[in-house]
Protein backbone atom coordinates (compact mmCIF):
# COMPACT_ATOMS: atom_id res chain seq x y z
CA UNK A 1 0.00 0.00 0.00
CA UNK A 2 1.33 3.63 -1.16
CA UNK A 3 1.92 6.63 1.46
CA UNK A 4 -0.90 8.46 -0.02
CA UNK A 5 -3.39 5.13 0.71
CA UNK A 6 -1.87 4.92 4.03
CA UNK A 7 -2.75 8.85 4.64
CA UNK A 8 -6.34 7.99 3.12
CA UNK A 9 -6.80 5.15 5.74
CA UNK A 10 -5.40 6.80 8.56
CA UNK A 11 -7.72 9.90 7.45
CA UNK A 12 -10.72 7.14 7.84
CA UNK A 13 -10.20 6.32 10.83
CA UNK A 14 -9.93 9.61 12.62
CA UNK A 15 -13.08 10.76 11.08
CA UNK A 16 -15.00 7.52 11.74
CA UNK A 17 -13.41 8.05 15.65
CA UNK A 18 -14.86 11.61 15.75
CA UNK A 19 -18.11 11.07 14.42
CA UNK A 20 -19.00 8.74 16.66
CA UNK A 21 -17.36 10.89 19.56
CA UNK A 22 -19.71 13.88 18.32
CA UNK A 23 -23.42 11.42 18.22
CA UNK A 24 -22.49 10.04 21.18
CA UNK A 25 -21.68 13.55 22.69
CA UNK A 26 -24.50 15.05 21.34
CA UNK A 27 -27.28 13.26 22.33
CA UNK A 28 -26.93 15.34 25.56
CA UNK A 29 -27.97 18.13 23.27
CA UNK A 30 -31.14 18.61 21.44
CA UNK A 31 -30.27 18.13 18.03
CA UNK A 32 -31.49 16.79 14.51
CA UNK A 33 -28.30 17.78 12.68
CA UNK A 34 -24.77 18.62 13.25
CA UNK A 35 -21.84 19.61 10.76
CA UNK A 36 -18.16 20.02 11.84
CA UNK A 37 -15.74 21.87 9.43
CA UNK A 38 -12.53 23.20 8.70
CA UNK A 39 -11.69 26.17 7.83
CA UNK A 40 -9.50 26.42 4.23
CA UNK A 41 -9.41 29.83 1.70
CA UNK A 42 -11.86 31.66 3.70
CA UNK A 43 -14.69 28.78 3.23
CA UNK A 44 -15.91 25.79 5.46
CA UNK A 45 -14.33 22.48 4.44
CA UNK A 46 -17.17 19.66 5.41
CA UNK A 47 -15.21 17.07 7.90
CA UNK A 48 -18.53 15.36 9.07
CA UNK A 49 -21.71 15.72 8.36
CA UNK A 50 -24.62 13.76 10.23
CA UNK A 51 -26.84 14.08 7.05
CA UNK A 52 -23.83 12.30 5.34
CA UNK A 53 -24.76 8.70 4.36
CA UNK A 54 -21.02 7.85 5.40
CA UNK A 55 -17.93 9.27 7.31
CA UNK A 56 -15.52 8.81 4.09
CA UNK A 57 -13.48 12.58 3.68
CA UNK A 58 -15.73 14.91 1.65
CA UNK A 59 -14.80 17.14 -1.07
CA UNK A 60 -17.32 19.76 -0.07
CA UNK A 61 -16.50 23.55 0.96
CA UNK A 62 -19.36 25.47 1.25
CA UNK A 63 -19.49 29.25 2.11
CA UNK A 64 -19.54 30.55 5.39
CA UNK A 65 -23.29 31.59 6.49
CA UNK A 66 -23.22 35.54 7.76
CA UNK A 67 -23.72 34.11 11.44
CA UNK A 68 -20.72 31.41 10.79
CA UNK A 69 -18.84 34.51 9.97
CA UNK A 70 -19.84 36.53 13.31
CA UNK A 71 -18.98 33.54 15.18
CA UNK A 72 -15.58 32.93 13.81
CA UNK A 73 -14.86 36.53 13.76
CA UNK A 74 -16.00 36.95 17.45
CA UNK A 75 -14.25 33.64 18.83
CA UNK A 76 -17.57 33.25 20.50
CA UNK A 77 -20.60 30.60 20.42
CA UNK A 78 -23.89 32.06 19.04
CA UNK A 79 -27.41 30.16 19.86
CA UNK A 80 -29.95 30.83 17.89
CA UNK A 81 -33.85 30.79 18.42
CA UNK A 82 -36.21 32.01 15.80
CA UNK A 83 -39.57 33.75 17.03
CA UNK A 84 -41.65 32.38 14.00
CA UNK A 85 -44.13 30.20 15.29
CA UNK A 86 -44.17 27.62 12.64
CA UNK A 87 -41.59 25.29 13.22
CA UNK A 88 -39.19 23.96 10.21
CA UNK A 89 -40.67 21.37 7.82
CA UNK A 90 -38.83 18.06 6.84
CA UNK A 91 -36.72 18.16 4.02
CA UNK A 92 -35.61 21.93 3.30
CA UNK A 93 -31.72 22.02 2.20
CA UNK A 94 -30.89 25.25 3.87
CA UNK A 95 -31.32 24.36 7.22
CA UNK A 96 -29.07 27.43 8.30
CA UNK A 97 -31.77 29.25 6.86
CA UNK A 98 -34.97 27.65 7.50
CA UNK A 99 -34.42 26.02 10.87
CA UNK A 100 -35.43 27.71 13.88
CA UNK A 101 -32.26 26.88 16.64
CA UNK A 102 -29.28 26.68 15.72
CA UNK A 103 -25.77 26.71 17.90
CA UNK A 104 -22.27 27.92 16.01
CA UNK A 105 -19.49 27.53 17.98
CA UNK A 106 -16.24 27.66 17.24
CA UNK A 107 -13.21 24.89 16.81
CA UNK A 108 -10.37 25.65 18.64
CA UNK A 109 -8.00 26.18 21.23
CA UNK A 110 -8.29 29.45 23.45
CA UNK A 111 -7.56 32.57 22.64
CA UNK A 112 -6.36 31.51 19.74
CA UNK A 113 -7.98 31.51 15.86
CA UNK A 114 -10.17 28.78 15.32
CA UNK A 115 -9.73 26.48 13.01
CA UNK A 116 -13.64 25.04 12.49
CA UNK A 117 -16.61 25.41 13.53
CA UNK A 118 -19.08 23.10 15.02
CA UNK A 119 -22.74 23.56 13.44
CA UNK A 120 -25.70 22.04 15.40
CA UNK A 121 -29.51 22.66 14.55
CA UNK A 122 -33.20 21.74 15.73
CA UNK A 123 -35.93 21.18 13.52
CA UNK A 124 -38.55 22.44 15.68
CA UNK A 125 -38.27 25.85 18.28
CA UNK A 126 -35.77 25.05 21.10
CA UNK A 127 -34.06 27.39 23.39
CA UNK A 128 -30.60 26.49 24.06
CA UNK A 129 -29.77 27.49 27.65
CA UNK A 130 -26.35 28.33 28.66
CA UNK A 131 -25.64 24.99 29.61
CA UNK A 132 -26.30 23.59 26.35
CA UNK A 133 -23.98 26.65 24.83
CA UNK A 134 -21.31 26.05 27.27
CA UNK A 135 -21.62 22.21 26.79
CA UNK A 136 -21.54 22.84 23.07
CA UNK A 137 -18.63 25.47 23.35
CA UNK A 138 -16.33 23.02 25.16
CA UNK A 139 -16.93 19.94 22.56
CA UNK A 140 -15.76 22.22 20.15
CA UNK A 141 -12.44 22.81 21.41
CA UNK A 142 -12.35 19.17 21.80
CA UNK A 143 -12.48 18.72 17.87
CA UNK A 144 -9.39 20.87 17.62
CA UNK A 145 -7.52 17.87 16.82
CA UNK A 146 -9.77 16.25 14.33
CA UNK A 147 -9.22 19.56 11.83
CA UNK A 148 -6.08 20.29 12.64
CA UNK A 149 -5.78 16.74 11.40
CA UNK A 150 -7.82 17.54 8.05
CA UNK A 151 -7.64 20.88 6.98
CA UNK A 152 -4.85 23.00 9.32
CA UNK A 153 -1.00 22.22 9.09
CA UNK A 154 -1.20 18.82 10.43
CA UNK A 155 -2.71 17.85 7.80
CA UNK A 156 0.04 18.09 5.82
CA UNK A 157 2.00 15.38 7.86
CA UNK A 158 1.91 11.81 7.32
CA UNK A 159 0.47 9.07 9.93
CA UNK A 160 4.20 8.58 10.89
CA UNK A 161 5.01 12.26 10.83
CA UNK A 162 1.93 13.03 12.96
CA UNK A 163 3.04 10.52 15.42
CA UNK A 164 6.55 12.00 15.19
CA UNK A 165 4.66 15.79 16.09
CA UNK A 166 2.98 14.08 18.89
CA UNK A 167 6.12 12.95 20.23
CA UNK A 168 7.76 16.66 20.02
CA UNK A 169 5.22 17.74 21.46
CA UNK A 170 5.22 15.99 24.72
CA UNK A 171 8.70 16.82 24.79
CA UNK A 172 10.66 13.36 24.19
CA UNK A 173 14.17 13.79 22.81
CA UNK A 174 15.13 12.41 19.18
CA UNK A 175 17.23 9.57 21.05
CA UNK A 176 13.45 8.78 23.03
CA UNK A 177 11.64 8.69 19.96
CA UNK A 178 14.08 6.65 18.05
CA UNK A 179 13.87 4.12 20.69
CA UNK A 180 10.16 4.50 21.06
CA UNK A 181 9.34 3.89 17.75
CA UNK A 182 12.08 1.30 17.59
CA UNK A 183 13.94 2.67 14.19
CA UNK A 184 17.57 4.27 14.08
CA UNK A 185 17.97 7.66 15.61
CA UNK A 186 18.92 8.80 12.10
CA UNK A 187 15.56 7.85 10.65
CA UNK A 188 14.00 9.72 13.93
CA UNK A 189 16.45 13.24 13.66
CA UNK A 190 15.39 12.66 9.70
CA UNK A 191 11.66 12.80 10.47
CA UNK A 192 11.96 15.40 12.48
CA UNK A 193 13.46 17.96 10.45
CA UNK A 194 10.58 16.60 7.88
CA UNK A 195 8.01 17.97 10.31
CA UNK A 196 9.53 21.25 10.41
CA UNK A 197 9.79 21.78 6.97
CA UNK A 198 6.14 20.58 6.60
CA UNK A 199 5.12 22.85 9.70
CA UNK A 200 7.43 25.41 8.66
CA UNK A 201 8.83 26.00 12.05
CA UNK A 202 12.39 26.38 13.29
CA UNK A 203 12.24 24.66 16.27
CA UNK A 204 10.81 21.45 17.91
CA UNK A 205 9.47 23.55 21.24
CA UNK A 206 7.08 25.84 18.88
CA UNK A 207 4.79 22.47 17.62
CA UNK A 208 3.02 22.72 21.25
CA UNK A 209 1.16 25.62 18.80
CA UNK A 210 -0.59 23.30 16.71
CA UNK A 211 -1.28 20.31 18.81
CA UNK A 212 -4.30 19.87 21.29
CA UNK A 213 -4.80 19.73 25.30
CA UNK A 214 -4.67 16.25 26.23
CA UNK A 215 -8.04 14.32 25.77
CA UNK A 216 -10.52 15.05 28.53
CA UNK A 217 -13.71 14.01 29.73
CA UNK A 218 -16.93 15.84 28.94
CA UNK A 219 -20.42 14.32 29.86
CA UNK A 220 -19.15 11.00 30.37
CA UNK A 221 -17.53 10.41 27.84
CA UNK A 222 -13.61 10.12 26.68
CA UNK A 223 -12.73 12.73 23.83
Amino acid sequence: MGTSSLRAVALLIDLQQARQRLVMALQLVRQDRFLLGGLRDGRLKVIVDSNAPSPHPSRRAMELSPLARRSLYERTTLAISSLIEEDAVTGLDDWELDWPSLIYAPVGLPKARPVGLLIIGARKRYWYDQEDVSYVTSLAVTMTACVSAVTGPLGRLGPRERQIAQLLGEGLSPSEIADGLRIERKAAESLIATVLRKLSLRSTREIGQFLPDRPVSLGGFLI
